[in-house]
C-alpha cells in the first residue's frame, strides 16, 4: 500500500488517504443512524417493518468497522500499541460508566439511558486514552 493510503490517526504522520471514505461512510452511517432512530419513535410500523428499520445502520456500521481495522493494521507497531491502549481504556471506562448508570437507574436516580450516548461516552474515554498513552511513551 503506497504512503498516500494511510489513515492518520491522532500523532500519525502520514497522509490521510483512506480518511476521506472512512468519514464519508461515518457520515452516512450516522445519517442511517438518525433516520432509524427517528422512524422508530415517530411511525407506527408493524413488529417486521420495525426490526427492518432497526437493522438499516447495519451494513454501514459494518463497512466502518472493517475501514477502521484496515487503517489499523497499516500502523507501525507504536501505533498500534498506543491505539491498544487508548482503546482498552475506553472499552473499561465505557463499561464502568454504564454499570454506574444501571445501578443509579435501579436506585431512581437517573432516568432511562439513551444507548446512542454510549458512542460519545466512548469516543470521550478513547480520547482521554490516547491522551495518557501517548503521554506515557513521550
Amino acid at each position: 500500500m503506497s504512503e498516500g493510503h494511510e489513515l492518520s490517526f491522532p500523532g500519525n504522520t502520514h497522509r490521510a488517504g483512506r480518511m476521506p471514505r472512512i468519514l464519508l461512510v461515518g457520515l452516512v452511517g450516522t445519517f442511517i443512524d438518525a433516520g432509524a432512530a427517528w422512524v422508530l419513535a415517530r411511525v407506527p410500523l408493524d413488529l417486521p417493518a420495525r426490526i427492518g428499520v432497526a437493522l438499516l445502520p447495519l451494513p454501514a456500521n459494518l463497512t466502518l468497522l472493517v475501514l477502521i481495522l484496515q487503517a489499523v493494521r497499516r500502523l507501525d507497531e507504536f501505533q498500534k500499541r498506543v491505539h491498544l491502549e487508548a482503546v482498552v481504556f475506553a472499552f473499561l471506562a465505557t463499561g464502568l460508566a454504564v454499570f454506574l448508570y444501571g445501578y443509579l437507574q435501579k436506585a431512581r436516580a437517573v432516568g432511562p439511558f439513551n444507548v446512542l450516548f454510549i458512542w460519545a461516552f466512548m469516543a470521550v474515554f478513547y480520547g482521554i486514552g490516547y491522551w495518557v498513552a501517548a503521554r506515557h511513551y513521550r
